[in-house]
């Protein structure tokens, strides 16, 4: 069994060897087991990729001057295609690629030859040192996102049950995306993504007036115009996990999901595809349920009535293919 350093959470630590002189494969491979890890050798970089494609490794060491595949070239397929490995450069042919173009190629770190096995331990011990700084931040970040969009769901819910009209509409809504979403054929394949989208598709409305959110009547259009920043607040409210990718495709979803497929709903007038898929699922979802849920001054559709109505949008409102998959679904309870 390979050794594992309990602190590098998801990353192996085992070592490749790249060179095609085998004097230094053996002597750098004496270096690793000193080290107490374990190494695999490959003599130049088409068999280093070889490899890498079978198992996982933490660093590569590898030369620059090689047959078949320099050093410039498999570190730049390493970070294309293996991101999380670090690569440590040894080279005897400093004069071709100074540290900075290694560096800018993706290395961690390089070495000049002869280098003794304390300096090469060193920049070893470095490297995962510094991984793993950085895998617990990252750690801490999502911790707290997650603590982040844990309290503003908790909002949004709080925000929905003191209305008694629109209790449980957040929960109806993302179960209705849920159901749709695996009607598209693989399209949608992030449904944990899709629910929390669908729970707080709403959040923007903690900004709008109990007497505009709970008015027992017809909006006017100033109060109209206040419900419709909704999104945009909501995406506004989630500035904070923006930073992060998975953060900034739950905000846009959110702003987008009162798009109308023929460019002529709000906030951005988007068209057709150019809505994301999860805004345009929630868009029906929430339009159904909203069409089948009593209100103060009206009562609710119904299933069939508010059908009849989606796909009469369908195409100006709402994504057309995505109606037709809805009405199947409505029509199979």
């Amino acid at each position: 069994m390979y050794r594992r350093n309990p602190d590098l959470s998801g990353v192996s630590e085992r070592i490749l060897l790249v060179d095609d002189d085998q004097c230094v494969l053996r002597l750098l491979n004496r270096y690793i087991f000193s080290f107490g890890l374990e190494a695999d050798r490959a003599q130049n970089g088409k068999q280093a990729l070889k490899l890498m494609n079978e198992q996982p490794y933490g660093v590569v060491i590898t030369d620059m001057v090689m047959p078949i595949m320099n050093g410039m070239e498999l570190l730049i397929n390493i970070r294309e295609h293996h991101p999380k490995t670090d690569v440590l450069v040894i080279s005897g042919h400093t004069e071709t690629h100074s540290f900075s173009d290694l560096v800018a190629a993706g290395a961690a770190d390089f070495i000049t030859k002869p280098f003794s096995l304390d300096e090469l331990k060193a920049k070893l011990q470095r490297i995962f040192r510094e991984r793993h700084l950085l895998e617990n931040l990252q750690l801490a970040k999502e911790k707290e996102k997650q603590f982040f969009l844990s309290l503003v769901e908790s909002l949004a819910i709080s925000l929905e049950e003191k209305d008694p009209y629109t209790h449980g509409h957040s929960r109806r809504v993302t179960a209705l995306s849920l159901k749709l979403a695996e009607l598209t054929e693989g399209d949608v394949s992030d449904f944990e993504l899709l629910s929390l989208c669908g729970m707080l598709h709403d959040i923007g409305k903690i900004g709008v007036p109990d007497k505009v959110l709970s008015k027992p009547g017809p909006l006017s259009a100033s109060e109209y115009n206040i419900i419709k920043k909704h999104p945009e607040r909501g995406a506004h409210i989630l500035r904070p996990i923006e930073s992060d990718a998975r953060g900034s495709l739950i905000a846009r979803i959110i702003k987008h999901h009162h798009e109308h497929f023929d460019g002529n709903g709000y906030p951005g007038g988007l068209v057709g595809e150019k809505i994301p898929l999860m805004s345009r699922i929630i868009a029906i979802a929430d339009t159904f349920d909203a069409m089948t849920s009593d209100r103060p001054y009206r009562k609710g559709l119904s299933r069939h009535n508010a059908l009849l109505e989606i796909r009469k949008n369908a195409g100006s409102q709402f994504d057309p293919a995505l109606v037709e998959k809805f009405i199947v679904l409505m029509n199979e309870k």
